[in-house]
């Protein structure tokens, strides 16, 4: 399961996310994403920007 700060950081970098207009004051992580089923993304980004995260 991913942690609340890989969270916060694959949110900031993901193409799809999408909150759903939902007002987080900034503070975005995968959890807010229309996306995220509570455990994983269900369009299986969160492994692809993670990963690409440690590319850099």
């Amino acid at each position: 399961m991913a942690s609340k700060e890989q969270q916060r950081a694959v949110a900031k970098l993901c193409p799809e996310f999408n909150d759903g207009g939902y007002s987080h004051k900034g503070d975005i992580s995968c959890d807010v994403c229309i996306h995220w089923d509570g455990k994983k993304c269900d369009i299986n980004y969160f492994d692809n920007v993670l990963t690409s995260m440690d590319q850099t």
